[in-house]
């Protein structure tokens, strides 16, 4: 039940699909950040998944007051 509530407002974060290339882009600067050692690339990763987030909640916000 858990589990299952997890994934549907994880689905639903990521519908946006600016926000899942965004956090796609940041998945593959991280995992090559960790390669090739470089904590400036993690933290610019961090950054782009900070931003995708921003836009989502900016999405909802914005969806809401058209209603």
């Amino acid at each position: 039940m858990c589990l299952e509530k997890f994934c549907g407002k994880y689905c639903e974060m990521h519908k946006s699909p600016v926000n899942c290339l965004l956090h796609l882009i940041a998945g593959i600067l991280i995992a090559y950040s960790l390669w090739v050692h470089n904590v400036k690339l993690i933290l610019l990763a961090v950054l782009i998944v900070i931003v995708g987030h921003l836009i989502q909640i900016a999405n909802k916000k914005g969806k809401k007051k058209k209603r």
